[in-house]
């Protein structure tokens, strides 16, 4: 028959592997990817949280930062705007929520639209959003993060080809360094467009510091078991 800190000591075992185990994969979901296809992207990022603007009031373009629940947006030379409807307050001309009614609008006239930036709530390793009524003037659109693979940019979307007016398409990334900070960068002059349902996915701790947290769990438990004794 086993002793009781045998059956302790194997318990503990299996508890680190699975942990490991867990560890592997969430590490292995913020592999260094971009994405165009928002199920994809999904599919790649169980977990994550969508702001969709819901809960804030319609305001006019400005410069301003829109601070949303979960994350904030500021800008210094692009106007930014919160649509309540899809022309409401501002003319939308042509962009829309896609999630719930209110969304993001992003317009500087006869310019290019230049970079609007997000600021997330901690270390993420996933980012994407829906951007809508883009890709009718020339030009390309980036992500790039503060820290990382994507440091420097990744150029998602790029027009020609030209576009008719309320086109939808979807922008993201996963990467394996945690990153705070995202820019937006599109190109188009004249291109007056929307975002919504900004996705996000929060960093899970690396595998070597989950299993040193399991493992002191388990010795806490093994000398409460000792100590009992």
């Amino acid at each position: 028959m086993k002793s009781k800190f045998r059956m302790d000591i194997e318990t503990g075992a299996r508890f680190a592997a699975c942990g490991a185990l867990v560890a592997m994969g969430l590490q292995a979901r913020a592999a260094d990817a971009t994405y165009t296809v928002q199920a994809d992207f999904d599919a790649a990022t169980a977990g994550a949280t969508t702001e969709s603007f819901e809960t804030l009031a319609g305001r006019a373009l400005g410069l301003a930062a829109i601070v949303a629940p979960t994350l904030s947006i500021s800008t210094t030379a692009t106007p930014i705007a919160v649509q309540s409807a899809a022309n409401s307050p501002e003319v939308g001309n042509g962009a829309f929520a896609t999630d719930g009614t209110h969304y993001v609008l992003v317009y500087r006239p006869n310019l290019p639209q230049g970079s609007i930036t997000f600021t997330l709530p901690g270390p993420s390793t996933a980012f994407g959003l829906a951007l809508t009524d883009i890709g009718e003037t020339a030009g390309t659109i980036t992500l790039s993060t503060n820290a990382g693979a994507y440091a420097s940019g990744a150029q998602l979307l790029s027009f020609p080809p030209i576009v008719g007016n309320g086109a939808a398409y979807f922008a993201g990334l996963t990467q394996n360094t945690p990153f705070s900070v995202v820019t937006l960068t599109v190109t188009g002059i004249d291109e007056s467009y929307g975002l919504d349902a900004v996705r996000v996915l929060a960093a899970v701790p690396e595998p070597a510091s989950a299993l040193t947290l399991l493992g002191g769990l388990f010795a806490l438990a093994g000398l409460r078991r000792f100590g009992r004794r």
